[in-house]
């Protein structure tokens, strides 16, 4: 499975795509919401795991943007933003889940198709 992991946070970005590669998955990695576009354009994802603070851009919309090139696409927030209006905002965007950093990677990965 292709999976697009946007995190500005490089530590974390390294981490969770090589959790991702052992758990047998592709992951494709972008540091932010200019170059996860671009990714979105060209690459068939299946999930959309991102961060909501991201340096260039909102990831709330960028769910919104994923959602309307790939309406089967997967999405996933992975943030530290854990209010029931913050949560609300990502459902509105179209995040399928909505997970609250810090996560357990177990968790995350019940929650890929």
């Amino acid at each position: 499975m292709n999976i697009l992991l946007v995190e500005d946070h490089e530590d974390t970005r390294t981490v969770l795509a090589n959790l991702l590669e052992h758990a047998g998955h592709h992951a494709i990695v972008a540091s932010g919401y200019t170059e996860a576009l671009r990714f979105l354009v060209r690459v068939p994802a299946d999930v959309l795991l991102c961060d909501l603070g991201l340096p260039d851009g909102d990831g709330l919309d960028l769910a919104s943007k994923a959602k309307a090139l790939r309406p089967k696409i997967r999405t996933i927030a992975l943030t530290a933003r854990a209010s029931l209006a913050d949560k609300e905002l990502g459902r509105q965007a179209g995040f399928d889940h909505y997970l609250t950093k810090p996560f357990d990677f177990h968790q995350l990965r019940t929650l890929l198709p």
